[in-house]
């Protein structure tokens, strides 16, 4: 009986041992952080900083038929003219096309690439012209999501 209580009492340590990492790694940060970034995001944050609008004001979609282009439209507040745009995610650069319009990926063309920074916090665009000195403006991701 006393071989049998010894081996209760390992197992219990060992378990609650075993339970109070468990719940240190699901109760850490990293365990609550919201995901990256997602396409969607991304895209109306570059076309919002490209064209000068709050980003709020954008509506993106996955474009049908295509893989990996998202759809995006832009309601100008004040007559309800609707500007539509495409983008797609090349790594870290954003290749975008307005509609209708050709793709901004030649040399001849500005590039504009993202970084998720701030521990996952902000999203920032880089304008990199042909001419001239590159720019960066960041998002704080309330701004983004509408939270």
């Amino acid at each position: 009986m006393r071989i049998d209580a010894q081996i209760s009492r390992a197992v219990t340590m060992a378990l609650r041992s075993w339970l109070a990492v468990a719940i240190s790694i699901a109760a850490s940060p990293a365990a609550f952080a919201e995901p990256a970034f997602d396409a969607k995001a991304i895209c109306r944050t570059a076309i919002a900083a490209i064209t000068g609008r709050d980003v709020k004001l954008f509506q993106a979609t996955d474009a049908p038929d295509t893989d990996g282009v998202i759809a995006l439209t832009f309601a100008r507040p004040f007559d309800n003219f609707v500007w539509a745009y495409h983008c797609r995610l090349e790594d870290n650069r954003v290749i975008w096309a307005d509609e209708p319009g050709r793709w901004r990926q030649e040399a001849k063309d500005d590039k504009i690439f993202f970084e998720i920074v701030g521990a996952g916090a902000q999203l920032r665009i880089i304008k990199n012209p042909v001419k001239g000195p590159a720019t960066q403006e960041v998002f704080d991701r309330d701004k983004i999501l509408g939270h």
